[in-house]
């Protein structure tokens, strides 16, 4: 007796298989594979690797590179998700193993970029310079054997096979370290390291938080930065960043938004320096025993309110603004009345007042709210008025936004306050205050020397201009708007 599946299963299975591949282009074409673009445009999100920056912050400034990912991002109808990466090749492992979608680099990228990567058209210009601390002389001649020893590059960047390839061998003698341009340049402004190589607008972002670093020679040729994709059989992404990029140019959107840069640069840079440090040596003596008992009756950093009084009148105590703030630390008639003092023009009563104030706003966020976004949202209600920042904050939470962070209000402020030249005020106002809060935070003798290095014109553009040194990946989000 004989085992086994009868004839006709056999021809059964066969007509099956015959029938499915039969019907299976069919299938196919009633439901088609999504392409990859079509997959981030119905998941909604833009994955985008981008460098760690080290500026106050990168929401307020929006240089270019944030700028034309928003734009691509509100072409494409999708959010953003930035995932920073702390050196080159962090981000381009990143975008290897389809962590993101986009990278942008920090820096021109080396000729040879592995073969399964490819760059689009660049759209931005980049130019490599040395960068050291307040303590030390930017070499002369950066290739120099003996100045060399001074100079710690970063591997994880590509300087070392970049400047190679543009004929400087001698940038192989020296110091090659792991760690990314950014975390260097944290250990330059900490004292750590002597100078280091980084982009010039890195230096210059770096700067708004540590401006003891100084701005050397520049090293090797201009470079370009454009996005990097991985190269697919899919291309869809690729080919829409292609049209993107030659849209931009030919439509002028690209001038308008360097243009837009350079306006933000100006005003969010130049923070009269010269004047902080004219007025740390003169007018600051005056008031800061003020300031240090107000800080310590309402639990307030002394230096915070000092940066806040600079920001408000220059530490002028007859300071009179068009609206009607009066003061050194600038209070409104009703708010000084809500707080208990009679005279604003005095300044021992307005530095009072106002800690008094500002501790009042801190509070009425609560716990909920952490720090330091408690602060900094209190200071942007100092400055606009806790309505108007109410109905703010309320707009990002319509959005699905978390209004207890600072960075998603700021986000928001100028869009809810029209398109104005104050739309920007408050921004820029607490940006102003963080910025002068550091450099008190180091010290009366040290921010003095760092304002004068800050301040100090650079010789040209091809000659002699609290560390976070922890590596790692930080995930935020931020909306298209």
């Amino acid at each position: 007796m004989k085992y086994g599946l009868p004839e006709w299963w056999g021809a059964g299975l066969a007509t099956a298989l015959l029938l499915m591949l039969v019907y299976w282009q069919d299938l196919a074409q009633r439901h088609p594979q999504l392409s990859r673009l079509e997959r981030i445009q119905s998941l909604g999100t833009l994955r985008v690797g981008v460098p760690v920056d080290l500026g106050i912050d990168h929401a307020a400034f929006q240089d270019l590179h944030h700028s034309m990912l928003r734009e691509f991002a509100n072409r494409l109808d999708v959010n953003l998700e930035l995932v920073e990466g702390d050196s080159q090749t962090a981000l381009l492992d990143m975008l290897t193993h389809d962590e993101v979608d986009i990278v942008v680099p920090g820096q021109p990228l080396p000729n040879r970029l592995p073969g399964h990567l490819r760059q689009a058209p660049t759209y931005a210009d980049s130019q490599t310079h040395v960068a050291c601390g307040a303590h030390v002389v930017p070499p002369a001649d950066v290739f120099a054997r003996t100045d060399l020893r001074q100079l710690w590059i970063s591997d994880g960047d590509g300087y070392t096979e970049r400047l190679a390839e543009a004929g400087l061998k001698r940038v192989r003698l020296a110091q090659v370290s792991s760690l990314g341009s950014v975390a260097l340049l944290e250990q330059v402004a900490g004292g750590e390291v002597p100078c280091t190589l980084a982009e010039r607008h890195q230096i210059e972002r770096a700067r708004q938080r540590m401006p003891m670093l100084k701005v050397g020679a520049s090293v090797g040729p201009p470079g370009g930065i454009g996005w990097v994709l991985r190269k697919m059989r899919d291309d869809s992404l690729s080919q829409q960043v292609d049209r993107f990029m030659l849209k931009a140019r030919s439509s002028g959107l690209l001038a308008q938004l360097r243009l837009q840069e350079r306006g933000l640069r100006k005003r969010f840079d130049v923070v009269d320096l010269r004047g902080f440090q004219l007025a740390m040596a003169t007018k600051l003596p005056l008031y800061e025993d003020y300031f240090r008992r107000a800080g310590a009756s309402h639990g307030i950093d002394w230096r915070l309110l000092a940066a806040l009084g600079y920001q408000e009148s220059r530490w002028n105590p007859r300071a009179i603004s068009p609206q009607g703030a009066r003061g050194l630390m600038m209070l409104m008639a009703p708010t000084a009345r809500q707080v208990g003092i009679s005279n604003r023009l005095d300044p021992h009563q307005s530095i009072t007042a106002s800690a008094r104030y500002l501790a009042r706003l801190r509070d009425d966020f609560g716990d909920a709210v952490p720090e330091p976004d408690r602060t900094w949202l209190a200071v942007a209600a100092y400055n606009l008025g806790p309505n108007k920042l109410a109905r703010a904050r309320q707009s990002v939470r319509a959005s699905g936004g978390n209004p207890d962070r600072w960075v998603e209000v700021r986000q928001a402020l100028p869009a809810y306050l029209g398109r104005g030249t104050g739309a920007w005020e408050p921004v820029f106002h607490v940006e102003g205050v963080r910025r002068y809060f550091a450099l008190l935070s180091l010290g009366r003798a040290e921010a003095a020397l760092a304002v004068s290095r800050v301040s100090r014109p650079a010789v040209d553009a091809s000659a002699a201009g609290g560390s976070r040194s922890g590596q790692g990946r930080i995930r935020r989000r931020s909306g298209t708007g």
